[in-house]
């Protein structure tokens, strides 16, 4: 038996308890903005990964989810103390400790408290259904298992593995974002455990994403008696959106998306506010230069109005170098062994993989059990996938040591 068949078998063993894991997972509720409940989940998971032998570390937040970290295979108990503390600190020391590979995910989902009770975790045929259960629950699944299989000596990974889970992913991990630079600074390379894309490929490109908030002053009035007097403002913002929309690049892969608008005060009033948000997405550093130059020249077409604006980059794009490229073609052969063909492909969604790519650290995302409609309430994932993926992971850990040195 091959040693890729050896895996797979291992895994398959494990199926049942990782169906029970996942439900478990599943029937917490862990919307971003629900701090005790994202640390529910990653009670839960602390708990499965200290019962594997792997050393854990929970990274205290004061406004998000805590962050979860685990270390695991050779040298792990030097990866953990010189991990935690780069961690802690935000920084990335890496004092008396080996690099490491590092498995990257998240805690929290999109869906309200509330959610996992009326659309509780059910199985149909090979697929599983629940909030959470594609993105990403079944990729902590994932992690979970070669935790297990490397506390058995079933798994031996080439590097020390590092596992981070953050707790604030859906919203560009504004608390999280110093811990998972200071361990992607320290990672030989890095593996997402997102969904794959849709034919299970893996992600070797994602768009930057950045948001844009204008606000525009304008002044009251009475809308029937002395409507001359005000300066309506939701009108200067419906010519802002527009002027902004402008802005899109479909050819170069660049999008642009009102998402949010609000304004007035009440249907007789001249609306002395309005505000509106969009999402950009872009494809490179030099698109989002060129969205935020413009936005932020922008001018009031009705001279009496005052613009504010505001644009920030929450992902950088993350861009196929040669590193992602070497190791997108190592994974790829693994695969191959395992009995199943990895494209790549991109993606417009952004990930805490981006924030590791940009550093220059190679990284290669949508590693997670295949699945669909993620963010969607027919969300799902295939219950049959979870073996061979997890067999995958395990045979980049065992295989792919070097693709050059870590970025300083």
């Amino acid at each position: 038996m091959t040693r890729a068949r050896e895996l797979l078998a291992y895994f398959e063993s494990r199926q049942e308890e990782a169906v029970d894991l996942l439900e478990r997972l599943v029937a917490i509720d862990s919307p971003t903005s629900d701090k005790a409940g994202v640390d529910r989940a990653a009670a839960l998971v602390a708990g499965e990964l200290r019962a594997t032998g792997a050393s854990v570390t929970m990274l205290r937040q004061d406004t998000a989810g805590n962050v979860l970290r685990a270390a695991f295979g050779p040298g792990g108990e030097v990866a953990a103390r010189g991990g935690q503390a780069a961690s802690v600190a935000g920084a990335g020391a890496r004092s008396g400790r080996p690099p490491a590979a590092m498995l990257l995910g998240h805690l929290d989902t999109v869906w309200p408290t509330g959610e996992a009770a009326r659309r509780p975790f059910r199985i149909e045929g090979p697929w599983a259904y629940g909030p959470g259960v594609l993105d990403m629950k079944a990729g902590i699944v994932l992690c979970v298992l070669l935790a297990r299989a490397a506390g058995e000596g079933i798994l031996r990974p080439r590097l020390p593995v590092i596992c981070l889970f953050s707790g604030d992913e859906e919203t560009g991990s504004p608390a999280s974002r110093p811990h998972i630079e200071a361990e992607g600074r320290a990672a030989r390379y890095v593996l997402g455990l997102e969904p794959s894309n849709p034919d299970g490929g893996a992600k070797t490109m994602r768009k930057g994403v950045g948001r844009v908030v204008v606000e525009v002053a304008g002044l009251a009035a009475h809308a029937g008696i002395d409507p001359e007097k005000g300066v309506n403002a939701i009108e200067e913002l419906a010519a802002q959106v527009l002027a902004v929309k402008l802005l899109e690049d479909r050819a170069a892969g660049t999008t642009v998306h009102a998402g949010l608008v609000e304004g007035g005060v009440a249907k007789n009033v001249v609306a002395p506010r309005a505000r509106a948000e969009f999402d950009v997405r872009v494809p490179s550093p030099a698109e989002w230069s060129r969205v935020e130059r413009a936005v932020l020249n922008l001018r009031p077409r009705n001279p009496r109005a005052r613009l504010s604006v505001e644009a920030a980059l929450t992902h950088a794009p993350m861009v196929r170098t040669a590193a992602i490229a070497a190791l997108y073609e190592q994974a790829r052969s693994v695969a191959r062994d395992v009995g199943f063909d990895l494209r790549e492909g991109s993606t417009g969604g952004g990930s805490d993989g981006s924030h590791c790519a940009a550093l220059g650290v190679p990284v290669l995302d949508g590693l997670g059990v295949e699945g669909e409609g993620a963010h969607a309430e027919g969300e799902r994932v295939r219950l049959d996938r979870i073996a061979p993926r997890a067999a995958f992971l395990a045979g980049v850990l065992e295989r792919i040591e070097n693709l050059g040195p870590p970025p300083r």
